[in-house]
Order: C-alpha cells, then sequence, then structure tokens
C-alpha cells in the first residue's frame, strides 16, 4: 500500500504493541519503501491521555519490551473497573465479552464491540450504530465515553507520560502524537525530562493548529514530526491511507536512519 501511494517512508505504530513493526522489520527489503520501528504508547498526565511514539526502536530492546508487558499486565488486572462501569451504567455486559479483548490496551473496538453483543437496541448505542455516528463508531464510541467518568478510570491505569519518558529514554526517539492545543510550558518541561519532539502534521490538526506546534517546535528545538494516524476504514474510515499534511524534520529521518542501520 505504501509503495503503490509513492510514501517513502512508513513505520506501524501500534499501542501497546511493537508486533507488526517486528514484522515490517522483516518485510522490508522487499519494497521500494524506507522503514522504521514504531510504538504507540498511551499514558496519561494530570488525568489526561496522551500518546508517546518511540520511533527507531531496536526490534530486540529488552527495555522495551518489560517496559510493555508490565504496563499491559497491569492496564488489564484492573479490567473489571470498566466492566464496573459499564454495568453500573445499566448495560448487560461480563466478563466473558472481554475474555476475546488481547493483550495490549482496551479500545474503542474492545468496549463497543463486548457492549453491542447484548445491548444492540439500547437508545444509547443508536448513533454508533445506526446514527449520525455510525461512519466511525469505534472512534466516536471511545471519544465520547472516555470524556466522562470512564475517561478518569482508563487514565488512573495508564503509564504516567513524564514516566514512560525516563523509562524509555535512549532506547528511541520520543515524539508527543497529536499533540493539539499543548502549553508550551509544559513541553518545555517534557523535553527537559527527554522529550524529542512533537507530531506537528497530523491529520488531527487543523491548519491554525499545525502552525502553532510548527512554531513551538521550532522555539524548543523539537524534531517535527509527521504521521496520517491512519487505522483502516474499519476504524477511521475519513482518514486515508498515506495522508500526512506536511513532511518531518530532515534531521529528525536523518537520526532514524543512523539509530536503524547502526
Amino acid at each position: 500500500m505504501a509503495a503503490s501511494a509513492g510514501l517513502k517512508a512508513l513505520s506501524f505504530t501500534d499501542h501497546m504493541d511493537k508486533g507488526a513493526a517486528v514484522h515490517g522489520v522483516n518485510l522490508a527489503s522487499r519494497y521500494p519503501v524506507e522503514f522504521f520501528t514504531g510504538v504507540e504508547i498511551s499514558t496519561s498526565l494530570q488525568q489526561k491521555e496522551y500518546h508517546l511514539l518511540c520511533y527507531g526502536f531496536d526490534p530486540d530492546s529488552t527495555v522495551l519490551d518489560e517496559f510493555l508487558s508490565y504496563h499491559c499486565s497491569r492496564i488489564w488486572e484492573h479490567a473489571d473497573k470498566f466492566l464496573d462501569h459499564f454495568q453500573a451504567m445499566g448495560f448487560d455486559v461480563t466478563k466473558d465479552d472481554i475474555s476475546g479483548w488481547g493483550k495490549s490496551v482496551p479500545t474503542g473496538v474492545t468496549f463497543l464491540d463486548a457492549i453491542k453483543k447484548r445491548n444492540s437496541n439500547d437508545p444509547r448505542l443508536h448513533a454508533y450504530l445506526k446514527g449520525e455516528k455510525a461512519h466511525s463508531p469505534y472512534l466516536n464510541f471511545y471519544k465520547d465515553f472516555s470524556l466522562t467518568d470512564f475517561g478518569s478510570i482508563i487514565t488512573s491505569v495508564l503509564p504516567s507520560l513524564t514516566q514512560s519518558i525516563h523509562a524509555l529514554k535512549g532506547s528511541g526517539v520520543l515524539i508527543l502524537a497529536h499533540p493539539g492545543d499543548i502549553d508550551r510550558d509544559l513541553l518545555k518541561v517534557l523535553k527537559q525530562d527527554g522529550l524529542d519532539g512533537i507530531e506537528v502534521y497530523s491529520s488531527h490538526h487543523e491548519q491554525k493548529t499545525t502552525r502553532h506546534l510548527k512554531s513551538l517546535a521550532a522555539d524548543l528545538d523539537l524534531f517535527a514530526s509527521a504521521g496520517s494516524d491512519f487505522h483502516g476504514e474499519r476504524i477511521k474510515p475519513d482518514i486515508p491511507f498515506g495522508y500526512i499534511p506536511g513532511q518531518p524534520d530532515e534531521r529528525l529521518m536523518q537520526v532514524l536512519r543512523r539509530r536503524r542501520d547502526s
């Protein structure tokens, strides 16, 4: 897909799972596309969810393996909290419904698929299954519910952003994904903690936000990266494959090449 779309470089950045990135390394030599390892870490700071990208890691990194294993296990140890929340809302959902969720992090896909098994006629799900939000049901469901008390449950079990930066510093190039209207002072502190850059160009950002982030990156001497946040037509049908509204810093690409080729 990347070769057909004319992309020059590609990275798979699954949430809390490096399996696809390792698979991509093994496939990369067959295609005229530069491939870089990547993973997206779900974190929290001040009761808000943030996503931290780690690019250019060693596929055999035990540091990253141990980090992901520990935090994914901790998240799933608290699965009862998610169930309790939806049961308290009156949804019929049990442990059996989440048995196939996997070992990464629960998402809008896992939540909605579990709940709709026996609640598809619940009027609260109508917008996602048949109504105005059905064009992208999983993303909309997650966004809507993450803004309620449910959001505090999610952030309470995620690793902290600052601790994640400290733990993974040196293991890869650390980029804050789609940071939106993040505060400059916070970015300055995160850079001091070890953050290498921010995702300036993202399908999440409007042009005004992109200009603001580009200015912040230059002001704080942070790498400016680019990502489509493509999740496939089933999850995010509004985001086409290969859509990137800008180009990453060339110096970022040079650092990633050095890491990959060393």
